[in-house]
């Protein structure tokens, strides 16, 4: 079994991401801090 984590992004490139959750890798928090979603959550 081999877990394949790539994604897409909104503009179709494949990325490697294994959380669905961005903001724990990511700084995008800081960048769009008003676009989180409900939960305060941002995903990819």
């Amino acid at each position: 079994y081999i877990e394949q984590d790539i994604v897409l992004t909104k503009d179709n490139i494949p990325i490697i991401m294994h959380d669905p959750e961005i903001d724990t890798t990511t700084n995008v928090a800081t960048l769009f801090p008003d676009r989180a979603r409900e939960n305060g959550r941002y995903y990819s």
